[in-house]
């Protein structure tokens, strides 16, 4: 199964930890490093609170990190910075342009996410998305839950790939497969595994 790690700076820091931008910047570089050794197939840089110059650079600081790598960096909503950045793609919500009008804009080979949670966000990203992020899955945070059922409805009526988003860790990963996702896509998760995993500086 595909996975798709979406980045929150703000948990890359261990509880009590002081939190600078430098440092975070320094270990988004690093988590495109980790997404690389674990294989992941696609990273999303998702700061929404940081200017375009620095999503900018930090975006082509993680490309370089991932040349020659299985795993695409898309930015968050972003076109312009992801083309900017020689980034992979862009990962369109729903307050983003179409993308059917972004597709127009970007070269061939330039990847197009999307956020959606309904079967019309889906049917419009049909034919011009290389694939759609569906959920929340599972309770996450404050936002209506889909539901396991009402995904694998929505995974049986499109060709666009799907990947579930919302509360999945490994034990809902099988579920989310026998419902039809063609991925799983997750913040928390990722992020408390490289947490664990990694010798973090200062």
């Amino acid at each position: 199964m595909q996975c798709y790690l979406i980045t929150d700076h703000r948990r890359l820091f261990r509880e009590g930890e002081p939190y600078t931008e430098a440092t975070a910047i320094r270990r988004l570089v690093a988590l495109a490093q980790f997404a690389a050794k674990k294989g992941i197939n696609y990273l999303q840089l998702r700061e929404k609170d940081w200017s375009a110059r620095q999503l900018t650079e930090v975006a082509a600081a993680m490309t370089a990190v991932l040349a020659g790598t299985r795993t695409r960096l898309l930015v968050n909503d972003r076109f312009d910075v992801a083309l900017a950045a020689r980034a992979h793609g862009v990962h369109l919500t729903t307050r983003s342009l179409p993308a059917k009008i972004v597709r127009q804009c970007v070269p061939s080979g330039f990847l197009i996410a999307v956020s959606t949670h309904n079967r019309r966000e889906i049917a419009e990203a049909e034919g011009f998305a290389d694939f759609a992020v569906c959920g929340p899955v599972f309770p996450s945070g404050d936002k209506p839950v889909l539901g396991l059922e009402a995904f694998a409805e929505l995974a049986r009526t499109t060709s666009l790939p799907l990947f579930a988003l919302g509360g999945i860790g490994p034990d809902q990963a099988a579920h989310v497969r026998q419902a039809g996702a063609a991925g799983i896509a997750a913040i928390r998760a990722f992020a408390k595994e490289f947490l664990a995993s990694s010798n973090l500086d200062t």
